[in-house]
């Protein structure tokens, strides 16, 4: 027997997911969505993976259900919350519907919905994916570590402001006999909780396949890019301020911003050689990953932070805190700066450090290239199943 598993929209890419299929031990795979089972909805045809057969798939319609009043409401109020509970209820319910049919099955489930998969008739081995990390872990994480935490009335995270959250989360971490999660800060959340060492496998996430266009001709500027929630988690209100003080000349900062909180807007009114986006095309965002020279997640706190893979495979150098997954990257120096998490000093120092050793060439291009080859999602998946046969 293999694995029922399940998981909430793309995330990931699938690649959890593909890492079962690809080795024939996906027994079933429960989502909201995927293209090529039922009715097809063009919006949505990019949920699918090429190794994962659509007839291993079943869709939760309860999940799918439970989200669509907020695709409505968020076109005309972006600030809408996802109705993550009741979503993830949903889904978790349907997978333990599957395991009813399944009994034999391994589970590996998304934190989130793994409650009510766990707790479903399954007699096989209960796997926990942890994307990010535990609530408790997250609030305690970010008392006192932000710099500039009292300067405006900054939006706060859900785990801040919903107690409960552990409680779902606990439960989860007590009902399972493994657990996988990306990056080395996830794990020391789930020491805290009080998981053994050898309970917990950390598995970095993989690189997509490196950018094939050619590099284009020299560019004078130094060309810095962000990309991620505006929010201060993500230590954009942090960014903005190390930009306005790093006074940087031959730069420029492009930030890309899907969901924004309104005092981070108003506080980069007036930024010099500064441009916020929205939400973009994927085409426009790979043309901007690929024109940027360094990527920058000053984040307070990331389960890992996918983004840095991605700007990596487009050839960029990172900068981002030491509560990022960059520390699991081990790249070296000429690709990479760690800098500590809330503050504001290392950050100007880094910016004013990439703009100092900016080579319009770029051809520690060439290096970032390479190391995202390394870094492959291949080499995720097959990370995981290791994981699954040793532990």
């Amino acid at each position: 027997m293999g694995y029922i598993t399940g998981h909430n929209r793309d995330r990931d890419s699938y690649q959890l997911i593909a890492a079962l299929a690809e080795d024939n031990q996906l027994d079933r795979f429960v989502t909201d969505y995927y293209e090529g089972v039922g009715p097809s909805l063009p919006s949505l045809s990019h949920r699918q993976h090429p190794l994962i057969s659509p007839r291993l798939v079943s869709q939760s319609y309860r999940a799918f259900f439970a989200q669509l009043p907020y695709e409505f409401k968020r076109r005309i109020d972006k600030s809408t919350d996802f109705p993550s509970y009741r979503v993830e209820k949903a889904l978790g319910k349907s997978i333990a519907a599957q395991a009813r049919r399944n009994p034999q099955s391994d589970l590996l489930i998304y934190s989130g919905s793994a409650l009510w998969a766990f707790q479903g008739p399954s007699q096989g081995r209960r796997v926990l994916f942890q994307y990010h990390p535990s609530p408790h872990f997250i609030a305690r994480t970010l008392e006192g570590i932000d710099e500039l935490a009292s300067w405006r009335p900054w939006q706060q995270e859900a785990e801040v402001l919903d107690p409960a959250l552990q409680d779902l989360h606990a439960q989860e971490v007590a009902l399972a006999d493994l657990v996988l999660c990306a990056s080395s800060l996830t794990k020391a959340g789930l020491l805290e909780q009080g998981l053994a060492e050898e309970q917990i496998k950390v598995i970095p996430y993989g690189c997509p396949p490196i950018t094939q266009n050619p590099q284009g001709p020299a560019d004078p500027t130094c060309r810095f890019l962000f990309v991620g929630q505006g929010v201060t988690r993500k230590g954009l209100h942090l960014l903005i301020e190390a930009w306005r003080q790093a006074g940087l000349k031959g730069s420029s900062l492009t930030v890309v911003a899907s969901r924004l909180d309104p005092e981070i807007k108003d506080f980069a009114a007036g930024l010099e050689n500064f441009e916020l986006k929205g939400r973009v095309s994927q085409e426009e965002l790979t043309k901007l990953m690929e024109e940027a020279d360094t990527f920058l997640l000053p984040s307070l706190l990331e389960g890992f932070g996918l983004v840095l893979s991605e700007a990596l495979a487009a050839g960029c150098r990172l900068i981002a805190s030491d509560h990022t997954g960059l520390v699991d990257m081990n790249l070296g120096p000429e690709l990479s700066q760690v800098i500590p998490a809330g503050r504001l000093q290392p950050l100007i120092d880094a910016l004013k450090q990439a703009e100092e050793s900016y080579d319009p060439q770029r051809p520690y291009r060439q290096q970032a290239l390479e190391e995202a080859k390394a870094l492959s999602w291949e080499n995720f998946r097959s990370q995981v199943r290791q994981a699954l046969q040793t532990s």
